[in-house]
């Protein structure tokens, strides 16, 4: 692999103009650096990979870095939830890490940096405005994929995306389903499924914490007590979550709780 510091003289002058400018946009500060210095932790051939579209190049385009981008996005906001909202409860980490990794929210961060302008790709998929969306989402993945590669950790990352994610993060956190599990589970399958759960009030299992999984996904939430209330989540003929309260609409919002977390692995966004 060509090395970091020798990439920037491998682009024509307009190309790593270009890159140049995207970096100055993401804010990307970079030690001992100047605009024409040869040190650089950056390696601007995946760089200028991660903004090339399939239909541009079948061989060399961002494809492989959108693949590993993923990975490296959901790592990072799994640290970000993690550092900032590691007090939220588990239902609240589910929901905002389930949209910090959707394509609208990475089109949005990339609307923000004026990405599509960067972009190498064919006359007819610049002109689909449909595309746009998930376009920006795979080459926004495909840049967090190249960056990590450059220095193997999220030094080029983090501080640029984590402002976004907190930015996000609390407009979630404003919304009213946030905190209503039955509200945001029922959002969750009418998207994805065109369907909604189906609660049924059961009776409280004794010494339910020995047997919490049905289905791989029952869940045990308190310890009895006197009037509890016990409630299943039922979804595609298979039990996602079973809660218990002092009420029956208490129940079903523990057992939505953990259905929602259980079936967003199923999601592939």
């Amino acid at each position: 692999m060509t090395s970091p510091s020798s990439d920037r003289f491998a682009l024509a002058p307009s190309r790593q103009r270009d890159l140049d400018s995207l970096i100055a946009r993401l804010g990307i500060a970079t030690k001992g650096e100047t605009k024409h210095s040869k040190r650089s932790p950056i390696n601007w051939l995946l760089l200028d990979q991660a903004l090339i579209h399939a239909t541009f190049d079948r061989e060399h385009n961002y494809e492989k870095l959108e693949f590993f981008g993923d990975s490296v996005l959901r790592l990072a906001v799994a640290l970000f939830l993690r550092q900032h909202y590691h007090d939220r409860p588990l239902g609240d980490l589910a929901a905002l890490r389930s949209y910090l990794v959707s394509d609208e929210a990475l089109a949005e961060i990339a609307d923000r940096y004026g990405l599509d302008r960067f972009l190498v790709m064919s006359s007819s998929l610049r002109d689909d405005p449909k595309a746009k969306r998930s376009r920006l989402a795979d080459a926004t993945e495909a840049i967090l994929g190249a960056l990590y590669l450059s220095t193997n950790d999220l030094s080029l990352i983090s501080p640029w995306l984590d402002l976004h994610l907190h930015r996000i993060a609390q407009q979630l956190l404003q919304q009213p389903s946030m905190g209503n599990y039955k509200a945001a589970l029922q959002e969750l399958t009418q998207a994805h499924w065109k369907m909604l759960p189906e609660y049924r009030s059961v009776a409280v299992r004794p010494n339910h914490t020995a047997n919490a999984n049905v289905d791989g996904a029952r869940q045990n939430s308190k310890k009895p007590q006197k009037e509890l209330f016990a409630a299943e989540v039922w979804f595609q003929d298979k039990c996602w979550g079973y809660g218990e309260g002092s009420s029956i609409k208490a129940a079903q919002q523990v057992a939505a709780e953990y259905a929602y977390a259980a079936l967003l692995p199923t999601i592939k966004n």
